[in-house]
């Protein structure tokens, strides 16, 4: 008896690891088909009325109704899709070749000037701080003095430049300069071995500091030596640290310099941030024209390999709805017969999960394309150029919670206004925006849910980041299902203990 007992456990042991060694696989093999197995389970949910109605129209003949409403998806919406998607890409892709930094450059120019932002000679402000900094770098002395000299010569060339602005902070410039003598002074001290010069600033200068914990006494320019500290010339710490803080108040004096020049601290950051370097614009648009390019390839230079990847997609998403149309209830009562659950909590599980993620599946989406066709509209209206790949990302911006249509249609308003100078388009998409394309949200989503419980903002938002960061784009929707999936069981087990507990005797 014992012997059996023994035995029957182990071969169930055995058989678990079995089922889970082929679970593994199974999943190895079927990963690679989980969005159009996905999007083929999305579409049937939300097409299954529709089956529904042609299942009673001819007489209940399920594999015609299947084909009829495979067709019926594949004509108003995987064709439609596929169309819009591949001009989208194109008109990414032309838009992305013709932006050039010439463009990009006149572009900011016009913003600049609307904002208030323009400088004078901001390569020279750059110039500055770059010779500045590069007076930190542990060099000779020789070449330390040139570096200086050099520093000097582009803060004269800057008071230069804003000596006809009111109120040129002149006393400034003159402490920059004498921070400059002094640097020259303590390194041609460090030359001459004037241990004193260096270590005898004026009272309000220097404060002597410790060595680092380990580091000799700084009392033989030979033994004293710190490799990484002290630039070649500048023999003792105390030299250094004189030479060092000099350096800070040269620096603290040119960002009050940069400051008073620029109109305040926030002022002069905005300033520099929107005066970047004919360089930096040409690498900044090259890295961003390679990354787009990657990511809205067209038909025209895609691989035959992409191609063939989508295309295969697409069979297996037609061949799934297909199944789940024809087949759809005798796979569910299978995986019932096989699951561990009771009956009662698979079908209860079941009816939610369809019920609720229809609604939330068809709210999103419903609102979000809604918002796209508006605010597409308001382009074309607008004269902007790629309308259908702004309604792309308007309309894949409004699945995301807390962004929306705005973060497109937003930044096309101020480039109407601020570089097209099209004031009066502007203000007109931005009030469209504003008062249709950001407000139909709440219209559709109230109507289609109409009493069933929407995700709180948060865990809305959460819950599309999360997706899109395991799923990748398909995530906007996975995400926000398994959460509305996870609820739905939380109810269940909610009701069955509280039926539970007041069944039990008091």
């Amino acid at each position: 008896m014992l012997g059996g007992s023994i035995s029957r456990l182990l071969s169930v042991a055995v058989l678990i690891v079995v089922i889970v060694a082929i679970g593994i696989l199974f999943y190895r093999v079927m990963v690679g088909f989980f969005v159009p197995l996905f999007l083929a389970a999305l579409l049937v949910v939300i097409f299954r009325p529709l089956h529904e109605w042609f299942k009673r129209q001819l007489g209940n003949r399920a594999r015609l109704s299947a084909l009829l409403t495979t067709a019926t998806i594949l004509l108003i919406v995987l064709i439609p899709a596929a169309l819009i998607l591949t001009i989208g890409a194109a008109q990414g892709t032309r838009l992305l070749s013709g932006v050039n930094s010439q463009n990009l450059t006149l572009a900011l120019g016009r913003a600049r000037e609307a904002f208030g932002l323009s400088i004078r000679s901001p390569q020279l402000h750059r110039q500055l701080e770059a010779s500045i900094n590069q007076l930190a770098v542990r060099t000779d002395a020789e070449t330390t003095h040139a570096q200086i000299a050099q520093t000097r010569r582009l803060a004269d060339q800057l008071q230069e430049v804003y000596a006809d602005k009111p109120n040129t902070p002149d006393e400034l410039f003159e402490r920059f300069d004498a921070l400059l003598v002094r640097l020259d002074e303590q390194v041609e001290a460090a030359i001459t071995g004037d241990a004193a010069a260096l270590t005898e600033p004026p009272p309000e200068q220097i404060t002597v500091v410790a060595p680092p914990a380990g580091e000799p006494a700084a009392t033989d320019a030979t033994t004293a030596e710190l490799d990484g500290l002290v630039p070649r010339g500048l023999t003792s710490w105390q030299q250094w640290q004189g030479y060092q803080q000099t350096l800070a108040k040269l620096e603290d004096t040119s960002n009050e310099l940069r400051k008073q020049l620029l109109g305040g601290s926030m002022q002069a950051e905005l300033a520099m941030l929107a005066n970047p370097s004919d360089q930096t614009i040409h690498q900044g648009l090259t890295r961003g024209r390679m990354y787009l390019q990657a990511q809205l390839p067209s038909v025209a230079s895609a691989t035959t390999g992409f191609l063939f990847h989508i295309g295969f997609g697409l069979v297996v998403l037609i061949i799934a709805i297909y199944f789940f149309l024809l087949d759809g209830p005798a796979m569910t009562r299978t995986v019932m017969r096989l699951s561990p659950l009771d009956d009662a909590y698979e079908e209860r599980l079941l009816e939610e999960f369809d019920r609720t993620s229809r609604a939330v599946v068809l709210a999103t989406i419903l609102s979000a394309l809604a918002q796209g066709v508006l605010a597409a509209l308001g382009y074309y209206v607008a004269g902007l150029d790629s309308v259908v790949l702004l309604f792309l990302a308007t309309t894949f911006m409004a699945l995301i919670p807390f962004l929306g249509a705005m973060a497109v249609w937003l930044p096309c308003v101020l480039w109407l206004g601020f570089v097209d100078e099209r004031w009066f388009a502007a203000l007109a998409l931005g009030l469209w925006g504003a008062l249709f394309v950001s407000t139909i949200d709440n219209v559709i989503k109230v109507f289609i849910l109409h009493g069933r419980s929407q995700l709180h903002p948060l865990l809305a938002l959460l819950s599309v980041l999360g997706g899109v960061q395991v799923f990748g784009p398909i995530g906007l929707l996975v995400g926000p299902m398994i959460v509305v999936f996870l609820q739905t069981l939380l109810e269940i087990l909610q009701q069955e203990l509280l039926k539970d507990s007041a069944a039990e005797p008091i």
